[in-house]
């Protein structure tokens, strides 16, 4: 067979590799299209119902560092009607004061799990801080907080998560949720009193 023919070939089997992958992307595309389109998934929304903080001690500057334990209830409320959830993984955090400069006190992994359409999940979560390190001034801040006998905290969720409509199942997606202030008295008394507290839930 002749050189130019050849190349015409390779030239043509390359065109048709092109068109099944653009025609599988287009495909793809059109089908999570008709997904949300025919489903139109509700928000979800995520509540701070619950809130305790033990064994809270913060050590003075220098080298200042915070002990405690934060255990945290959230409710996290799935309100479609056919659209159910799984959550591949999520991990909640426990930071002092808002905005990215807040610095982390402790985290906690949630294992894994399926929420069904209409249901709204109970987390109970234990975030521990073991010698967290924070500035002089956020210590400082933090004794005057053990003195008043409450925190002011920042509490955010992050999660990998799937929609699913029967056995049909949607890609992967970035879950964050940031609940703030969440207030939490000093006292084992002050956790029957605790004011839940509405996070601002973002998806992508």
């Amino acid at each position: 067979m002749p050189a130019t023919g050849r190349r015409s070939r390779r030239v043509a089997v390359l065109r048709c590799i092109i068109a099944a992958l653009v025609v599988t992307v287009l495909l793809a595309g059109l089908a999570v299209l008709v997904f949300w389109l025919v489903v139109r998934p509700k928000p979800i929304e995520y509540t701070v119902t619950g809130a305790l903080v033990k064994h809270f001690n913060i050590t003075a500057p220098p080298a200042a560092a915070l002990n405690a334990t934060f255990y945290l209830t959230l409710a996290a409320d799935n309100p479609n009607r056919r659209v159910s959830m799984r959550y591949e993984s999520l991990e909640l955090y426990v930071h002092y004061g808002e905005g990215e400069e807040a610095p982390q006190l402790a985290v906690a992994d949630v294992p894994g799990f399926h929420q069904p359409s209409r249901n709204e999940t109970r987390l109970e979560v234990r975030a521990v801080a073991r010698a967290a390190p924070v500035a002089d001034r956020a210590a400082r801040e933090l004794e005057h907080d053990r003195s008043a006998g409450q925190v002011a905290v920042e509490v955010r969720v992050s999660a990998r998560v799937c929609f699913e409509v029967g056995r049909v199942r949607s890609r992967h997606y970035d879950m964050r949720a940031v609940c703030s202030p969440v207030v939490i008295g000093l006292s084992p008394k002050s956790a029957r009193s605790f004011p839940s507290v509405p996070c601002d839930v973002a998806i992508s």
